[in-house]
């Protein structure tokens, strides 16, 4: 398998820069028509231009300061001389010569598109492509003519699909193990986007439901196409085709109550043009949601776009929280904490870094922990540990945060109902997990300060937040 092919297969192929998601190769050809053509990148996507495409180029820029003034040869096919007019490594710095309607820059690197965009960006030039992306159109636009064969395929009855955002948990994995207890009969498929969650999950998945992988592509195709129902906490990809006798079951990712906005309502503000496309296939291809109230309703219907059937009968998730007792001996025997000791759970949202796109990140507080202890013995008694948790999408960082031996990391946990369920006290800022302790009556601490800037900047609130 190509590196190309392997890149798109450990990452989504969505890109967080809007026009990623669009650009192809005929697009860039009629861009560069009487332009100076830069490469940004030099490896093994420059390789990859030089030994399909015939272009001539001014150069290949590089960020990396040990590679510029050197050979391009030591870094490429020696037949990259023939088509490069300058025959060393470049710095961003050469594009200063040139007016902006002049140039075109083809990013060849292949890890950091997205960051590499920016970085033009803040020095005024926004006539750049993405090989990685241009590729991925290219490969999916190929792809079509499979998934196209898969649609054809006869639909199974009995097999149910399911996605979940956060690996094996949610509503999800709730209605599933509900399934197995009704049904022996089903087919269920659960498909994780991320390894890593897979393995964190891999023991508590029951016999009786199968494994897919998102980005192997072709089982993943077959899976949905070949599903009589989907079941998803997240967003159906534009290039799933639904026929007439599917269901997709919209189950989303928060309990009864969400604090923040999401599809249309999120996507519209930060005019992410990508997303909305995504979120307008999903209003048109949904058939039921699944809610928790009232107000759950009115903004799902509002956020997904849908005026179909919306089917209120709770928190799936949720109802672990009143069977305590036993989820919090599991929880303290996995983190191996003494018995006598109460724990706080922080758990804050992710944030997300406005660029050229946002990116999420995780967000540090930078608390006073030791504070934090001595505030809760004071206040409730005992001994107290606490749990770090961060949102899923930027549970890595966790590894990298500084914390006492009293603070355990709990972000690679497979369920933040159970951690939820075994929790005496929780701290969040914007995260609807804040929602789920009240449920039971255990008290909850928002900190948020960055609230101004949050809410103007990043998304708006469904909630007065100091209401």
């Amino acid at each position: 398998m190509d590196t190309i092919q392997n890149i798109l297969n450990i990452r989504s192929c969505k890109f967080a820069i809007s026009k990623f998601n669009f650009q192809t190769w005929e697009e860039f050809e009629e861009a560069k028509k009487n332009k100076f053509v830069f490469l940004f990148g030099i490896g093994a996507g420059a390789d990859f231009f030089f030994i399909n495409y015939a272009d001539n180029i001014i150069g290949i820029i590089d960020n990396d300061k040990e590679k510029q003034d050197l050979p391009i040869d030591l870094f490429v096919d020696k037949v990259s001389l023939e088509k490069c007019q300058i025959k060393n490594v470049l710095d961003i710095s050469i594009l200063k010569q040139y007016s902006e309607d002049e140039i075109v820059i083809l990013i060849a690197n292949l890890k950091s598109c997205e960051q590499i965009a920016e970085q033009l960006e803040s020095i005024g030039i926004s006539n750049y492509f993405s090989l990685l992306g241009m590729e991925a159109i290219k490969r999916a636009n190929t792809f079509q003519d499979y998934i196209k064969k898969e649609v054809s395929k006869k639909v199974d009855p009995k097999k149910v699909i399911f996605y979940s955002m956060g690996g094996y948990s949610g509503h999800g994995k709730y209605i599933a193990e509900q399934l197995l207890k009704l049904r022996n009969d089903l087919d269920i498929v659960w498909v994780f986007n991320d390894l890593s969650n897979l393995r964190n999950s891999i023991l508590n998945i029951p016999k009786g439901i199968r494994l897919a992988y998102l980005h192997s592509h072709k089982k993943f195709i077959h899976e949905i196409e070949t599903a009589k129902i989907w079941v998803y906490d997240d967003m159906v990809p534009l290039n799933i085709h639904k026929t007439r006798e599917q269901i997709y079951v919209q189950i989303k990712h928060w309990p009864s109550v969400t604090l923040k906005t999401f599809g249309f309502d999120l996507t519209t503000f930060r005019n992410e043009e990508g997303e909305i496309a995504v979120c307008k296939h999903n209003s048109e291809i949904i058939d039921y949601i699944i809610t928790g109230s009232r107000f759950d309703t009115e903004t799902s219907r509002r956020g997904f776009g849908f005026q179909g059937e919306v089917i209120e009968v709770g928190s799936p998730r949720s109802d672990i929280l009143f069977n305590e007792k036993e989820i919090k001996t599991k929880v303290y025997n996995h983190f191996n904490i003494d018995f006598k000791k109460k724990i706080l759970m922080y758990a804050p949202t992710f944030r997300c870094k406005q660029g050229v796109y946002y990116k999420p990140e995780a967000y540090d507080a930078n608390l006073d922990y030791e504070k934090i202890v001595d505030q809760l013995k004071s206040k409730f008694s005992g001994e107290w540990n606490i749990l770090l948790r961060l949102h899923p999408v930027v549970a890595e960082a966790s590894r990298s945060i500084k914390k006492p031996d009293y603070v355990i990391d709990a972000s690679d946990y497979p369920d933040s109902q159970e951690l939820v369920a075994a929790l005496d006290a929780m701290i969040t800022d914007y995260s609807s997990i804040m929602f789920e302790p009240a449920f039971v009556r255990k008290p909850v601490f928002l900190f948020a300060p960055d609230k101004k800037e949050y809410i103007n900047g990043e998304r708006k609130l469904l909630i007065d937040y100091d209401s």
